[in-house]
C-alpha cells in the first residue's frame, strides 16, 4: 500500500510539472510568433514545424510516462483525447494549440482520476493502522517455520505432523467459530478428544492465554479466537496477558 501511495505521489508531481511546462510552451511559441512574424524572413510553415515539433516531444514524454506505469486504457485516454465539435481558427497557431490543448485537458483528467486512488490509498492506510491499532493480541502461525507466535513473541513450535501441530492448523484456518473436535479428527485423521487440554498445554495455551484464545476447549468442541480486539476484550472482560511472562518462556 506504501508502494502504491508513493507511486501516486510522485505521478502527480511529474503531472503536475508536466501540465505547467504545456502551458509555458503554449505562452512562449505565441509570444515568439508575435516576435517572428514582424521579420520579413519569417517563414511560417518552418514555425509551425518547429512548434509541432515541441509539442510531439512534450506527448512523448508524457505518453512514455502513462504507458511504463499505468494501465493502458490511461495512455489511450490521454493520447487520443475526445474532439469537440470541428472548429476554425483565424489565428495561425490555432488548430495545433487546440490539439494541444485537447491533450492537455486529457492530461488534466489523469490527474483527477489519479487523485482519487491517492485518497482512496490513503484512506485505506488509514483504516488499516486503525485496525492495527485496535488489534491488542494476535496469533499468528507460519507453516513453513511452524512457529506459533503472540504479537511476534514465539509461544512454541511443535513437532511435524504431531497431533498438536495438525490440530492447530486446522484451527487456525478456521477461527472465531465453534469446531465440533469430531470434524478436527476426521481431517487430520487423529483422535484428539481426549488430549485437548493437553495439547493447549504443550502449545503454551495456559492460563490467561487459554482463557483469551480458545473460550471453548473441551472433549467435544472448541472455538479459536484470533485476533483479540480491544473491543472484544472489553465486552468479554478478557484478563490482561503478562507478556514478561512470555519472553522469558520464549528465552528457556
Amino acid at each position: 500500500m506504501v508502494l502504491e501511495q508513493q507511486k501516486l505521489e510522485e505521478a502527480l508531481a511529474f503531472f503536475d510539472e508536466q501540465l505547467h511546462s504545456a502551458f509555458l510552451i503554449k505562452r512562449l511559441w505565441y509570444q515568439k510568433y508575435e516576435e517572428e512574424n514582424k521579420k520579413e524572413s519569417f517563414e511560417i510553415n518552418q514555425f509551425l514545424k518547429g512548434y509541432e515539433d515541441v509539442i510531439n516531444q512534450w506527448l512523448n514524454v508524457v505518453a512514455k510516462y502513462i504507458f511504463e506505469r499505468f494501465e493502458k486504457h490511461l495512455y489511450f485516454h490521454f493520447l487520443e483525447p475526445k474532439k469537440g465539435s470541428s472548429m476554425s481558427f483565424t489565428h495561425p497557431l490555432g488548430n495545433l494549440t487546440y490539439s494541444f490543448e485537447l491533450h492537455m485537458y486529457a492530461l488534466e483528467d489523469v490527474i483527477v482520476r489519479l487523485e482519487e486512488r491517492r485518497s482512496l490509498a490513503i484512506r485505506q492506510e488509514i483504516a488499516e493502522k486503525e485496525y492495527e491499532t485496535d488489534t491488542l493480541y494476535k496469533i499468528t502461525f507460519s507453516w513453513h517455520t511452524r512457529e506459533i507466535k503472540l504479537n511476534n513473541i514465539l509461544l512454541a513450535r511443535p513437532n511435524s505432523d504431531s497431533k498438536n501441530l495438525n490440530f492447530f492448523e486446522y484451527v487456525y484456518g478456521n477461527p472465531n467459530k465453534p469446531i465440533e473436535v469430531v470434524t478436527i479428527e476426521k481431517t487430520v485423521g487423529q483422535e484428539l478428544a481426549n488430549n485437548i487440554h493437553d495439547i493447549l498445554r504443550d502449545l503454551n495455551f495456559v492460563g490467561n492465554l487459554r482463557t483469551i484464545f480458545f473460550p471453548i476447549a473441551t472433549k467435544s468442541k472448541v472455538m479459536f479466537s484470533n485476533p483479540i480486539t480491544k473491543q472484544y476484550a472489553i465486552k468479554n472482560d478478557l484478563p490482561v496477558i503478562d507478556f514478561s511472562k512470555i519472553t522469558r518462556h520464549s528465552e528457556k
